[in-house]
C-alpha cells in the first residue's frame, strides 16, 4: 500500500450524478438546490481539511460511504460524484490520476459521512 497522502472526511453523502442535473424546456440545464447546497458545503469542508497543492500523480482511493438506513444507493454515481468535488477543491489535479479505487458501504442507523483516504498508487502490482 502506497503512502499516505490525504484523509478528508464529509458530513454528507454525495448527490449522485445521476440526479445532479435537470434539463428545463428550452435545453436549459440547471442543479437543483440539494445538489448546490451538498457541493457548497463539500467543498468547504475539503478546503478546511486539504491545504496542500492538487495532487498530480497516480493515486488510490479509498472510499467509505457511512449510510443512515438502507435505502437503495447507486455507489458508482456517487463516486462520480465525489471525484468531481476533489478535483474542482483542489484535492487532485483531475480525476484521470484515480488508478485504483476502494469503496465501502456501512449501514449505521441515523449517521452519514464520507470518509476518503487518498494514498500514492502504487503500480507494483500491475500486470
Amino acid at each position: 500500500m502506497g503512502r499516505l497522502i490525504a484523509k478528508i472526511k464529509l458530513s454528507k453523502v454525495p448527490v449522485p450524478k445521476s440526479n445532479r442535473y435537470i434539463r428545463r424546456k428550452g435545453g436549459q440545464v440547471f442543479k437543483p438546490p440539494r445538489v448546490r447546497n451538498w457541493e457548497v458545503r463539500a467543498l468547504w469542508e475539503i478546503k478546511n481539511q486539504y491545504k496542500g497543492d492538487p495532487i498530480n500523480r497516480e493515486v488510490s482511493v479509498n472510499v467509505t460511504f457511512i449510510l443512515p438506513n438502507r435505502r437503495k444507493r447507486d455507489i458508482d454515481n456517487m463516486l462520480k460524484s465525489l471525484w468531481d468535488i476533489l478535483e474542482k477543491a483542489g484535492v487532485i489535479a483531475n480525476d484521470n490520476l484515480i488508478f485504483e479505487t476502494r469503496t465501502l458501504k456501512v449501514i449505521d442507523k441515523g449517521k452519514e459521512g464520507v470518509e476518503i483516504e487518498i494514498r500514492e498508487f502504487d503500480g507494483s502490482r500491475r500486470r
